[in-house]
Parts: structure tokens; C-alpha cells; sequence
């Protein structure tokens, strides 16, 4: 078995060989490698995987476009990084163009037309057969390339190809999640096949090889999406499914189609903001910020070391995270009231709901959601709605404490214990591209969970979307051809009309705390992309019991947060948990700074 040391000296010399003489003929070049910041000034692309990092800058050479380089990222991504997404998985997509326009592209997947035969309970059948939903990732890549790049599909689709069929080595990312979910993949031979050796699983320096998957990636790149939605790929993926339990039909496939609607758009301290529209978390991160920005965090201090700014976050969080359960779903089967949600007035109503000297109701559970139906009017002049860039005053620290509630009945200052968690979570993955001309793109897809359902057909894993919808609520429940709630929420921000952030964030439900936290890094803390990326990250919402954080915020703000009535859960310093961002920040002279999470194993790469 090689030694850990070994493979590290071999990906080092992997860079060396491999990846950085691919960028002579951009004359210059910038590596950022696992938290480490990279510049440029012609193009920026910023991954949780160096090969899908390269496969980006590829098609930047070949002529390409920042759509170009961030479907072809997206293609390797999910051969490389098998476990967060890939063919049988879904997402979104966030394009600004160089010409103002802005497009959110959601091929999130969506239950089956016979979705209601397969007999789906939730909790028991979340990682099986049964938890498939049609995969969008294909249709929604392909139909990003066809309207706004500019390279062929075969040249895109080339470096994926590459690693499926010549192999890559495993690195301690995915060595560790193979190990984690040993027990699902051995649940199904076809995916064994790949990811374990006689029924142990490969480990890190080990390489992976996927010629089947290979092969259905070259019957895309010879067909589109047809090769995919259609044919023996599609008889082979609906007979699989079939076979282990699921329902599929060919229908599903070959009607599946991606959608492509504005993005969400407000504003937030004078940027303007763009992310992904319901039925994804753009609408939760926008409610977080608007309601911030009736404070002033600098002066409350910086939330890794501030209990008071660290508690206005979390109580924020855990009033944003109740109204997305209450209110978010699928809006071509349900009313979700954005108008509402993102407004000003709607805001500031949540934030007097706050108390700032103690956790009111003491019981995460126990937060309520809002009334965002009294506030969701058309109201074209809301620049919370219009993102007209208008930058309110904030109130000084008194003014705060005066506008917060003081009645505290159900407050008993409990000091909460900490308690230490193993690592968990961080399924799902972010790409981030800019280039010199001014197109953006923010790409969050998934698989659902690590390894999705688990199940693998025509050399595609498929992915366990239907654990997304509800068990029992008013919205998010299951229906035939309906989208599940999905935390995903690729976002990127303008500075006086030109591009200042794309950010994004794997993590599930820790997306939209995450997202919110690096935007607050950004624009009000004013840290550079290394230090916006590697900053310490929490999760407070209604369904825990606890405040979950990385060990980095300072002694001084956990204690200051049990004295509030926070009960924390304390994980890793730099905890997978928390996902895996991948951010570009643009200063006021047009140079890109791009960053891959230190939590993964990724890089940026800019020049």
C-alpha cells in the first residue's frame, strides 16, 4: 500500500508535470492549492479537484469561454470527485454574461411520472433504488454549452473522458469517503466493481478507471444529450433501476428538460446579488442578508471572536432556515411567497423578532416561521427585489440593542456542554469560473448524498434526490414530475455592475449558512479570498438541537454564546461538515483571486 508521504510527493510532481506546463502558452501563471489563493487577470477557475481545475483551464486555451470551461469542470468533476456528483446527478447553474445578461439554469432532477409505484419511504429507502430521481446534470450541461459556449461538446467533453478511461489516483478526500460508505457500495456489484477491491475499498494513491462510464460519456459527446435521454443508455439506466427496486420509465428520460429562468436578484450593503430561485436556497440566503443589513457587523466585531455578531448570525440563520421549511418548494406546484421573503419590511420584522442577549426561544425547534404572504406584493421599486445597488445606513450597536425584543420567558441561560463530533457530511460539489471578458459562472450539482443511491448503471451512480422532499408538510411533498426542496445556492455579486464575487458551497443543508457566511467575509469584514474561504463556519437552524461549529471560533465567543443560551456541537477545525466553497473575489483593479476550500483536497487556477 503506498505510504500517505509518497502520495502526496506523487500529486506534487503530478502538478508539476501535468498541470502547470499546460499553462506555457498563457505565459504566466497562478496555482492556489487547498486554501491558497491564485491571480489572474485573463481567467480564474477554482474546483474541489485539480483535474477538474485543469479540465476548466483546458478549454480556456482551446479558445473557450467561462461557460466552456465550467461545463467542462463540471463533466470531470463528476468522474473525479465520483462521490459529490457526476450523469445520474443534478444541479444549477448561475451565468453572468459578459453583455449584463443573467441566466440561472436549474437541471436539478425530478421525481418520476410513476413516482408514486415505487413505494418510497422516507428514512428507510433513502439510499436505495427507490430514492432516484430523473438525472438532469446531462441536459442541464449540454443545454448551458448549446445556448452560451462556444466550443463543441466533444472538445468539452474531452479531458472527462480522459479520466474515465485513463484513470486517476484517489486522494484522501475520497479515500476517506469510500471508507465511510463501504457498506453502501457493496450493496451493488457495479459499483463495487470501481470502488472497492475483493469487497475492501481502494484507498488513497489507488487508481480509479471507469471505461463504461466512458463510454456512455462518448456516446454524449457523439449524440448531445439524446445519447443519454435516449437509447441504450437510457433502456439500460430505466432497467437497472427497475431491476433493484425503483421506478423509472423511458419517458421520464426522454421528456426530462432543463429550465432556464432569471436568477433571483437583491442586494445587499450596496452590491448587487444574484442566486438560484426556488426551488433552490438562493431565497434563504437573500431573507439572511437582508435581514443583517439592519446592523452593523463591523462594529458588533468579527463572529469568530464576537459572541454579538456571532449570535446575530445564528439567530438569523435559524429564523432564515424556518421559513425555507416552511415556505420553499417546487413553484410549479406550490406558491412560495419570494416577494415576501426577500423584501426589506419582511426583514426587519425578523430581525426585531431577535433578542441579542439571549436565544429566544431557548429550543432551536421551537423557532417560527414568519408571515412573508403579508409582504409579498409586486412592489418593483423593493430594492431588495430589484437589487438597485441602494445602500442603507446601519444602525450603531445601540440603536441595534433598542430594536431587539427584551421579553425573554422562555430564557433559562443554560450554558450548553460542547460536545465533539466525528467528520460527516459535505456531499455536493461547487465550481466556480470568471474570464477576462466578464462572463461568470457559479455551478453547485449533486448526487444527493456521498455516492447517492449507490446504484450504477451504463457506468453512471445515480443519485438519492428524493430524500430532498418532506415526509409530512404542507409543501415539499412528493409528486409525479415535481422538483424536491434543494439547498443548493449558487450566487454571485456585482460592484458597481461589474462582477466582484462568484460564490458557491457543497454541504447540504449547511449551504445556505455557508454561502451567507462568505458573503459576509467579503463585503462586510473585507477579507481577500484566502481568508474569506478558510474562515470558521457554524450551522444554526430550526431542526437541531444544537449550534454546530468548527473548534477555530475563539474561546471567548463559545463561551459568550452559552451564556446566551447557545448549546454547542463543536467539530474539526477545518471540518468536510462545512462543504467544500470554491470562491473568486475581483479587487478594485480587475485582478481575479480565486480560492478552493481548504476542506477539500481542490485548487484554483488563474492567469
Amino acid at each position: 500500500m503506498i505510504s500517505k508521504r509518497w502520495f502526496r510527493v506523487r500529486m506534487v510532481l503530478f502538478l508539476i508535470v501535468f498541470i502547470i506546463p499546460s499553462f506555457v502558452l498563457a505565459q504566466q501563471y497562478s496555482l492556489g492549492a487547498k486554501g491558497k489563493e491564485a491571480v489572474g487577470t485573463k481567467a480564474m477557475v477554482a474546483t474541489a479537484h485539480p483535474l477538474a481545475t485543469q479540465a476548466g483551464i483546458e478549454m480556456f486555451q482551446k479558445g473557450g469561454n467561462a461557460i466552456d470551461a465550467a461545463v467542462a469542470a463540471a463533466f470531470a468533476i463528476g468522474v473525479v470527485e465520483p462521490d459529490g456528483s457526476g450523469f445520474g446527478g443534478g444541479g444549477g447553474m448561475l451565468v453572468r454574461l459578459k453583455n449584463g445578461q443573467s441566466v440561472y439554469i436549474n437541471y436539478y432532477g425530478q421525481a418520476s411520472s410513476k413516482v408514486h409505484e415505487a413505494g418510497f419511504v422516507y428514512g428507510k429507502d433513502n439510499q436505495t433504488a427507490r430514492a432516484i430521481l430523473i438525472p438532469g446534470t446531462v441536459a442541464g450541461l449540454t443545454t448551458a454549452l448549446r445556448q452560451y459556449g462556444t466550443l463543441p461538446l466533444s472538445v468539452v467533453l474531452a479531458p472527462a473522458i480522459r479520466y474515465a478511461e485513463k484513470g486517476f489516483p484517489i486522494d484522501e478526500t475520497l479515500s476517506k469517503i469510500i471508507l465511510d460508505n463501504t457498506n453502501l457500495l457493496l450493496n451493488h456489484p457495479a459499483t463495487a466493481s470501481v470502488y472497492l477491491h475483493d469487497g475492501f475499498p481502494r484507498t488513497e494513491g489507488d487508481t480509479i478507471r471507469q471505461p463504461e462510464l466512458a463510454s456512455t460519456m462518448k456516446a454524449v459527446a457523439r449524440l448531445g444529450q439524446v445519447g443519454f435521454y435516449e437509447g441504450p443508455v437510457a433502456k439500460s439506466i430505466v432497467d437497472e433501476v427497475i431491476r433493484s427496486g425503483g421506478m423509472m420509465a423511458l419517458d421520464d428520460l426522454s421528456k426530462f428538460r432543463p429550465t432556464i429562468t432569471d436568477p433571483l436578484k437583491g442586494s445587499y450593503r450596496g452590491y448587487t446579488v444574484f442566486t438560484a430561485p426556488p426551488p433552490h436556497s438562493g431565497v434563504t440566503v437573500l431573507e439572511a442578508l437582508n435581514i443583517l443589513e439592519n446592523a452593523n457587523l463591523q462594529r458588533l466585531g468579527y463572529y469568530a471572536t464576537s459572541a454579538e455578531s456571532f449570535h446575530l448570525l445564528a439567530e438569523t440563520m435559524r429564523r432564515a432556515y424556518a421559513d425555507r421549511t416552511s415556505f420553499l418548494a417546487d413553484p410549479r406546484f406550490e406558491k412560495v411567497p419570494v416577494r415576501g421573503l426577500i423584501s426589506r419590511e419582511y426583514a426587519k420584522s425578523r430581525f426585531d423578532d431577535i433578542s441579542m442577549t439571549a436565544v429566544i426561544p431557548a429550543d432551536y425547534r421551537k423557532t417560527t416561521s414568519g408571515m412573508p404572504s403579508q409582504y409579498d406584493r409586486h412592489d418593483e421599486g423593493n430594492p431588495a427585489i430589484e437589487g438597485s445597488g441602494s445602500k442603507k445606513n446601519d444602525p450603531t450597536v445601540d440603536t441595534l440593542k433598542k430594536s431587539t425584543r427584551t421579553d425573554s420567558p422562555e430564557t433559562s441561560h443554560v450554558i450548553g456542554q460542547a460536545m465533539y463530533l466525528e467528520p460527516v457530511g459535505g456531499h455536493t460539489t461547487q465550481i466556480s469560473v470568471m474570464d477576462g471578458d466578464g462572463n461568470v459562472v457559479s455551478l453547485t450539482q449533486t448526487l444527493g448524498t456521498f455516492f447517492g443511491s449507490g446504484v450504477t448503471a451504463a457506468g453512471v451512480l445515480l443519485n438519492n434526490g428524493m430524500s430532498n422532499f418532506a415526509s409530512t408538510a404542507r409543501v415539499n411533498t412528493v409528486q409525479p414530475n415535481k422538483q424536491p426542496r434543494s439547498s443548493i445556492a449558487p450566487s454571485v455579486l456585482l460592484k458597481n455592475g461589474k462582477p466582484f464575487m462568484v460564490v458557491g458551497s457543497p454541504g447540504a443543508a449547511r449551504i445556505p449558512a455557508t454561502v451567507t457566511t462568505l458573503i459576509v467575509n467579503a463585503v462586510d469584514y473585507g477579507l481577500d479570498a484566502e481568508k474569506t474561504d478558510s474562515a470558521p463556519r457554524f450551522l444554526c437552524q430550526k431542526s437541531d438541537q444544537y449550534l454546530s461549529l468548527e473548534s477555530r471560533f475563539s474561546t471567548e465567543a463559545q463561551e459568550g454564546m452559552k451564556k446566551k443560551g447557545h448549546q454547542l456541537q463543536l467539530f474539526g477545525e477545518f471540518d468536510l461538515f462545512f462543504g467544500g466553497a470554491q470562491i473568486i473575489l475581483v479587487d478594485s483593479s480587475g485582478t481575479l483571486h480565486g480560492c478552493a476550500d481548504p476542506r477539500r483536497g481542490g485548487t484554483a487556477v488563474g492567469y
